[in-house]
């Protein structure tokens, strides 16, 4: 708990410095939740989140978030998770620089609106991160087209560079109303041989490929969602192919009240997750008392392909400044 004061003094005494060009962040994920099979409990915080932003001018900023994970034991691992510069070249062009959030699924979350409960579905059987080392760029073709391009380590934002490869990814985004959000999201990732041909150690390795597409509708007080995800060899292994369908909907009785539904259907090939294969839903209602606060009583449930299945009541609570 030290560390959490330590982290929260350090980014409120950058707020205190530049109080009129910077701002301090952040975001707390905490839950109780109650497993129906074993008949335990817990309480815990499973995420948090401490950033800042400074803004140089219209055109120039940077970016600098803390992430703070949960573990195994009592102690926590904070890893630096976004060390940005941004440029905004015009009002049709954005260009991102260090240690980059990604657009890999930074929609789909968006719309599913609930990452404090559950990660989307490529971020939750790990896909690909949400941050990585290299760039990004972000072009406006017009009022209902966008293109995003990726070019970077591939490890993620927990892990150094290992090799000579790269990520490289490209997206495209339509929004033919206001309402509705089309999206379309491939990348490569290749991984070098290794050995030498002239001992016959030499292997090679499969290019990881992933495919998504994305269909959001979001009104007053509906937000629907549906994706179907797919990446074969993953972590360019053989046969380690994924295909995910998920899809997911919330309905909002009022300002503070909203009732929401998701469910997964992920099936992974020899090599993957194979213990994940299976259905996933999650079904619960939300409250916001107050802007920034959100509590949510949830149910969670998972149907392997083989075994029993596996449910839990959870209690979740985000709180963001």
């Amino acid at each position: 708990m030290k560390k959490f004061f330590t982290i929260a003094l350090m980014f409120a005494g950058l707020n205190l410095a530049h109080a009129q060009d910077g701002k301090v962040h952040g975001k707390i994920f905490s839950n109780f939740n109650y497993s129906v099979n074993d008949e335990a409990a817990e309480f815990g915080i499973t995420r948090a989140y401490f950033g800042y932003k400074y803004q140089y001018s219209d055109a120039w900023s940077a970016k600098l978030t803390l992430d703070v994970g949960g573990a195994d034991t009592y102690a926590r691992t904070a890893y630096l998770k976004v060390a940005a510069l941004q440029w905004k070249a015009s009002d049709k062009l954005t260009v991102n620089f260090g240690q980059v959030e990604l657009k890999q699924f930074k929609v789909q979350e968006k719309n599913w609106g609930y990452r404090y409960i559950q990660k989307s579905a490529q971020d939750a059987f790990k896909m690909g991160p949400s941050a990585d080392m290299g760039l990004t760029a972000d072009y406006k073709l017009h009022d209902m087209v966008a293109v995003d391009f990726t070019m970077v380590n591939g490890e993620g934002y927990k892990k150094n560079q290992s090799d000579a490869n790269m990520k490289k990814g490209f997206g495209l985004t339509l929004k033919p109303v206001d309402e509705l959000t089309l999206r379309i999201y491939t990348d490569m990732m290749s991984k070098s041989d290794e050995g030498s041909e002239e001992d016959s150690t030499l292997v090679s390795f499969p290019s990881q490929n992933t495919m998504a597409l994305f269909i959001g509708y979001k009104a007053e007080d509906l937000r629907l969602g549906a994706e179907y995800n797919t990446q074969s060899a993953h972590g360019n292994i053989e046969g380690a192919d994924y295909n995910i369908v998920s899809a997911y909907g919330t309905y909002y009785v009022n300002d503070h009240v909203g009732v929401f539904a998701r469910y997964d259907m992920v099936s992974c090939g020899e090599g993957g997750h194979d213990s994940k294969n299976g259905d996933y839903v999650i079904a619960g209602l939300e409250y916001r008392p107050v802007k920034g606060v959100s509590v949510s009583a949830n149910l969670q449930g998972f149907t392997p392909e083989e075994g029993n299945a596996e449910n839990s009541i959870f209690m979740n609570l985000q709180y963001k400044f």
